[in-house]
């Protein structure tokens, strides 16, 4: 088993590493650091939450007190026609306290103050959502530019193998004396001018997989080789753009908001005690130290806020009249890139219609061409006219099939469904 895993491991690591448009943009957006802010939000929203909750928790404040006063209440004065003692306040007071409240009723703040955390939490979500849609069109969009460079890569390899064999049937003319040497050197000057071209493309592709290696936070080979995908079409007409789900969540918010300033105004119900130990206690005229404590309820009600509820949720209104703005605007530049796109594969579908025709006629007219070359009544030069002509018509041709199935992918991305 070792023997045939060590063989299996030599054989694949030897073979191009090949890749798909949707592993691709599911690596990237696995691997993106967009990822830890997501649970960076969720992590922070967790401690928010656990924070609120402390809010049903009784307070428990400790004081302490050592006073001393240079004169207190003496009833010496008043008590010298009466025949009772009664003793004056020490001068020197203690006090060791501890102060107990707990809430009973906060007019709904807590639970309202929670759902603007929640709504808050989910907006952040949906907005880091949007951004790992615009990491994938950026993969999709490198990922068929280096689709390109493959494609036009192989044509250009084509005609120059091609190139090659015509050079020998030239070369063939030369030998016979039916055509001038002369003639070689401006095929032989075009093969390095294809040569070029290759070269050119490799190191753009190259580029490009460096570019798309950062996106998938990945090592990719410089032989990868990318897969044409099938056409995904656009028969799914349902819009799942995360940013829909990021307006709503930011108007959850704002009516939370609110609700919390409903909530404020409300009255507060809580329970108090204090339990304290030193001297005097409640019994002004004790001397002693001793233990003493106090319980209750309590009200608080801030009734009187001159208008500033009401502006305060005005200003709320008016927040959410302008995401209703924002989204009005988005849904104008989203359509406006889906007819955009839509426009795109309609022209190139019918682009390749004609595209093969005119392969099949630079076929013709460059097999014609040669003909005459090879028979002296042509120069290399119209000859190579011809050619490119032809090498173009095919170049053409894969460029628009590779733009029709991105442009299908883009409508794809916009709507949301990739």
């Amino acid at each position: 088993m070792l023997i045939a895993v060590l063989l299996f491991s030599k054989v694949f690591s030897q073979a191009p590493d090949t890749l798909w448009i949707d592993d691709c943009m599911r690596i990237a957006n696995e691997r993106s650091p967009l990822n830890r802010q997501m649970s960076n939000a969720k992590e922070t929203f967790s401690y928010r939450v656990r924070n609120l909750n402390t809010g049903w928790y009784p307070s428990v404040g400790f004081n302490a007190q050592a006073v001393y006063n240079s004169e207190t209440i003496n009833f010496a004065d008043l008590m010298e026609d009466i025949p009772v003692s009664i003793p004056s306040l020490p001068l020197d007071q203690y006090k060791v306290w501890a102060d107990i409240n707990q809430q009973l009723y906060d007019g709904g703040i807590i639970k309202a103050k929670k759902a603007v955390e929640k709504a808050g939490y989910e907006a952040d979500i949906q907005q880091t959502e949007s951004e790992l849609l615009g990491i994938r069109q950026q993969v999709s969009r490198v990922y068929f530019s280096i689709l390109l460079t493959q494609k036009s890569t192989a044509v250009i390899q084509i005609s120059l193998d091609e190139l090659g064999d015509r050079k020998k049937i030239v070369q063939a003319g030369v030998d016979l004396g039916v055509v001038l040497p002369e003639e070689m050197l401006a095929m032989e000057a075009e093969e390095i001018r294809l040569q070029q071209k290759i070269t050119d493309l490799t190191l753009t592709k190259e580029y490009l997989v460096n570019v798309l290696s950062i996106l998938m936070d990945s090592t990719l080979a410089k032989d990868l080789v990318i897969i044409e995908p099938a056409d995904p079409g656009h028969t799914i007409e349902t819009i799942n753009r995360p940013e829909y789900k990021l307006f709503n969540k930011q108007k959850e918010r704002l009516l939370a908001s609110q609700q919390l300033i409903t909530a404020t105004d409300l009255p507060r119900l809580f329970a108090f005690s204090q339990a304290a130990y030193g001297r005097p206690g409640y019994n002004a005229v004790s001397r002693e130290f001793h233990p003493f404590y106090s319980a209750g309820l309590g009200l608080k009600w801030n009734f009187l806020n001159y208008g500033d509820t009401r502006r305060q949720k005005k200003i709320l209104d008016i927040q959410k009249d302008m995401i209703d703005i924002k989204r009005e605007t988005f849904d104008d530049q989203l359509n406006i890139q889906l007819q955009s796109e839509n426009t795109d594969m309609i022209k190139y579908e019918e682009l390749l219609k004609q595209d093969e025709h005119v392969v099949d006629l630079r076929k013709a007219i460059a097999a014609t061409s040669l003909n005459k070359l090879v028979a002296g009544v042509m120069t290399s030069s119209d000859y190579l006219t011809d050619l490119n002509a032809e090498i173009l018509a095919r170049l053409q041709f894969e460029n628009h099939k590779i733009l029709k199935l991105q442009a299908s992918y883009n409508y794809r991305l916009l709507q949301g469904n990739l």
